[in-house]
């Protein structure tokens, strides 16, 4: 520590570190919280709250602490220095041997070269500096109101692969929520569940931070995930529904004013009869035809195929609100919607089945709903 404390006397600065003994004077009103069983705390730093490990060195300058692995001490205080020691020097000052004309830099483009760019600006940061902290597994939770669900076999097949090849170098730091009841996991489920699995990985670093309630973390969720990689359009969509996105509010009023609900997960062998999971053929539809339209066959569907799984049910939607959109001279739009009576949904899913393509699908279930609508026998066997 000699090096490291030579180098702080130039600052003015005071060094502790973490052995287990009694912390100094200067430092406990910066400690947050209590000591840990396992001698860890809290400290208010600059850059949010740190983990002050057993190990680490606490430094001190100007009021402002920070903690740092020892062998990292030497160079984090000679930055400090260099820091401390740029500030305190005059920028363009007119002194001896120094004119106005060479103070300030001239504003004229010298030729043949290209006038020096400002530099960029940026809006202020937003939010507070995480703390880096090592968490138990069994003290971790995830909000599956907006988390993406892993019941399903890709999910699995990734938790497996990641627990059978578990590489500290490829583990980072899990981004974690701070609540009042606990820490909640935004991005690192599928780390956690491999760790929970191996049964010997007890502890996780995680990027703990601070945020203003679950529709902010839902946020985070969404944007994190969009910025790094494409998310399935259900997990999108129950994040952003958590997060108050008025387009995701509109579309879910809609389906469950017509006696639906959306789906949670993607894979029909998850889903429960009256979800919907076509959530995105909702939003087209209604942006086309307005939600009168929409809430209409929804509701039809919901009343033809009760107690049924939807498999097909995005095909049924599109097929029949074409019709809708754009109903044949003469069509008794009562007399449509109960047509969907027909068949169920595995019998309507006959008339797509092998055909690929949305609006393909679309446009040969529409043919369909309307041979049913105009088969005197089909709409006799209905009634009765």
């Amino acid at each position: 520590m000699s090096q490291q404390n030579a180098a702080a006397s130039t600052l003015g600065t005071q060094l502790w570190r973490n052995d287990g003994g009694s912390l100094p004077d200067w430092l406990r009103p910066m400690v947050l919280g209590s000591i840990e069983a396992n001698g860890t705390f809290l400290i208010a730093s600059p850059l949010g709250h740190q983990r002050v490990h057993r190990g680490y060195v606490v430094v001190e300058q100007c009021g402002d602490v920070y903690a740092w692995p020892a062998e990292e001490v030497d160079e984090r205080v000679a930055e400090m220095k260099e820091r401390s020691i740029a500030a305190s020097k005059p920028v363009n000052m007119v002194g001896p041997g120094k004119s106005l004309k060479t103070a300030i830099p001239s504003r004229k483009r010298q030729r043949g070269k290209q006038e020096t760019k400002r530099a960029r600006t940026y809006p202020p940061v937003r939010g507070v500096p995480p703390s880096i902290e090592w968490v138990s597994v069994d003290d971790l939770r995830v909000d599956g109101d907006y988390q993406r669900s892993i019941e399903n076999e890709p999910s699995r097949r990734l938790v497996a692969s990641i627990a059978a090849h578990w590489d500290w170098r490829l583990c980072m730091p899990l981004a974690v929520s701070r609540r009042v009841d606990g820490r909640y996991v935004i991005d690192g489920q599928h780390r956690l569940a491999a760790a929970r699995m191996r049964k010997d990985i007890i502890h996780l670093p995680c990027s703990i931070g601070t945020y203003d309630g679950v529709a902010d973390e839902a946020a985070m969720f969404v944007a994190a995930n969009r910025a790094r990689r494409a998310i399935n359009r259900l997990d999108d969509f129950h994040a952003a529904l958590v997060a108050g996105d008025e387009d995701a509010l509109e579309i879910n009023r809609v389906v469950e004013t017509a006696g639906l609900r959306v789906a949670r997960q993607t894979g029909s062998q998850a889903w429960r009869p009256g979800e919907v999971a076509f959530t995105s053929s909702v939003a087209a539809v209604m942006g086309r035809n307005g939600e009168e339209l929409v809430i209409d066959a929804l509701s039809a569907i919901a009343e033809a195929f009760q107690g049924q799984v939807l498999t097909n049910g995005a095909s049924v939607f599109l097929g029949l609100t074409r019709i809708m959109a754009s109903p044949p001279e003469g069509l008794d739009r009562k007399r449509l919607l109960r047509s969907l009576a027909a068949f169920d949904m595995r019998g309507w899913g006959s008339f797509v089945q092998g055909v690929k393509g949305g609006d393909v699908r679309a446009q040969a279930m529409r043919l369909a709903i309307l041979e049913a609508y105009n088969d005197p026998a089909t709409m006799q066997r209905i009634a009765a």
